[in-house]
């Protein structure tokens, strides 16, 4: 075997291809199939349809600049959940104590065949033809004693438990993809190379580049085709050598 020494570059890149098929083992969760739609409907329709039924009665307008009452596609829903959970913080005394945190889960989720006025955006002098719509909703839930957990977040909606949940479920993955990397990095930084750790750890090729492997095993094939010429030679070795000896011998 040739020798392939444990490098730094080799072990980032090693630690990148762990990474990579842990993320191809462990896939993110998806959203449902519209569900941008479906909180639109849900939260922001009768609010907004009814702002727009104002602004466009004749009265008023009459009095606004065209351009803000143009009609835009909306393409997503700028989604933004709150709430605050206590988790516990070491106070100056060395002591466990609870503290309230203000958490935030946003995700753009799209959406398709919605529309609204201009004026109703964030940017009604945008160029654009579609628009975003921020949607924002606190969920932070009460409790009798006031320490707030994560079991007390308001999830009476299914569309923001969905939001939720797999936000949480994705967020474990993220942190299971970094723990992951890391294993793999301090595992493979216990051996000066990279024939050692293939030893130890065999199932370790599958993330090595393929030219190390290639160069790990390049003796390997060299000896094996030293082994396959000697085996064709020896079919007529006797016959040759018979010449050789006979030869010696006239000498």
């Amino acid at each position: 075997m040739s020798t392939v020494r444990m490098s730094d570059q080799l072990q980032n890149d090693i630690a990148s291809k762990a990474e990579n098929i842990y993320v191809r083992a462990n896939p993110d969760r998806e959203f449902s199939l519209n569900i941008g739609n479906k909180l639109y409907d849900k939260y922001l329709k009768t609010k907004l349809e009814s702002m727009q039924t104002f602004l466009l009665a004749k009265e008023n307008a009459s009095v606004l600049e065209p351009a803000f009452l143009k009609s835009k596609g909306i393409y997503e829903i700028d989604t933004t959940l709150e709430y605050t959970v206590a988790e516990e913080r070491t106070d100056y005394d060395g002591n466990d104590v609870p503290e309230l945190v203000h958490k935030k889960i946003h995700y753009r989720l799209p959406t398709s065949n919605l529309s609204m006025i201009a004026l109703l955006t964030s940017d009604p002098d945008s160029y654009r033809d579609d628009v975003r719509v921020n949607f924002k909703l606190d969920i932070s839930g009460s409790d009798s004693n006031g320490i707030l957990t994560i079991e007390d977040v308001v999830l009476d909606c299914p569309l923001i438990k969905e939001v939720f949940n797999t936000h949480h479920y994705n967020d474990k993955l993220y942190d299971g993809k970094r723990a992951y990397k890391q294993t793999v990095r301090e595992t493979i930084a216990n051996f000066s190379t990279l024939n050692q750790a293939l030893k130890a750890w065999p199932a370790l090729k599958d993330l090595v580049p393929q030219d190390k492997i290639d160069k790990v095993y390049e003796k390997v094939e060299r000896n094996v085709k030293v082994r396959l010429q000697r085996e064709a030679i020896e079919v007529q070795e006797q016959a040759l050598n018979s010449v050789i000896l006979t030869a010696s011998l006239l000498d």
